[in-house]
């Protein structure tokens, strides 16, 4: 027995002991240097705004930085600088408060420079629903106005960009607003269309606010909201005046430019 425990402080197993202890402790450090190293730990890069950057201008940005671009996706905006950065991943800094480490790439989507047009298709006869689903999902946007109908309700009777009715061979960019006219059964209550063009689409809004009718404006050069309260309206569909009566509910769609 006395010599059982006496193998315990012999120097043999003190050095062993010792050797295992060295071999643990350049592991641990070793891994800990290993993943600083590798993960880049305690690195902060700064993301910067790409939003409006010319995707020719991209590599003179990134050339200093220890981070990529790369180009995901193009995204059709109709008041956005054509070949411009619209949407980036990450998020800037001074928006997020979060940074990133080198190497790291930042995904961006760039207005096209030549939008590709898409066939618009026939909706008309359609109901409202259908019609505004089938052109959202080919990535148009829609907007809806009334017109009274003795031939029944709720089905399209008409389809227009800018106030002009297209047909089936027409093409358009993607985004672009597609007007549905939608019909009404005459036993729905009425109310006068004003017209509009001449005024502000900030004033618009308040002439229509007690006549149970809505807007939807586009605005050729506004960027910010301050800009379409200002805009002037120059065309509305369906035109208004005095005499004008239109379905309750109705949807006017008013351009305007700043």
């Amino acid at each position: 027995m006395k010599k059982f425990f006496s193998f315990f402080v012999s120097k043999k197993y003190l050095l062993n002991i010792l050797a295992i202890a060295i071999v643990w402790l350049i592991i641990i450090f070793g891994t800990s240097f290993y993943l600083d190293s590798y993960t880049n730990f305690g690195e902060k890069i700064k993301v910067p705004s790409l939003y409006k950057i010319h995707v020719d201008d991209l590599d003179d940005l990134f050339k200093s930085n220890n981070i990529t671009y790369v180009i995901v996706d193009s995204v059709y905006l109709d008041n956005w600088p054509k070949g411009t950065v619209c949407w980036q991943h990450p998020k800037p800094t001074d928006t997020t408060g979060q940074y990133v480490k080198s190497g790291r790439e930042i995904q961006v989507s760039i207005v096209p420079l030549k939008p590709k047009l898409i066939k618009v298709p026939d909706v008309k006869d359609k109901s409202k629903r259908m019609g505004e689903t089938l052109l959202k999902s080919i990535g148009f946007r829609t907007t809806v106005s009334y017109q009274p109908s003795n031939d029944g309700d709720g089905f399209i009777l008409d389809q227009k960009i800018n106030g002009q009715s297209i047909n089936e061979s027409t093409k358009a960019i993607k985004g672009t607003v597609i007007e549905l006219i939608v019909a009404r059964g005459n036993t729905g209550a009425s109310t006068t269309l004003p017209n509009l063009v001449g005024l502000t689409i900030k004033q618009a809004k308040q002439r229509l606010l007690n006549l149970n009718l809505s807007i939807h404006p586009e605005c050729i050069s506004c960027e910010t909201a301050d800009d379409e309260n200002v805009a002037v309206i120059l065309k509305q569909s369906p035109q208004g005046g005095d005499s004008t009566k239109v379905p309750a509910g109705t949807t006017v769609t008013v351009w305007a430019e700043k």
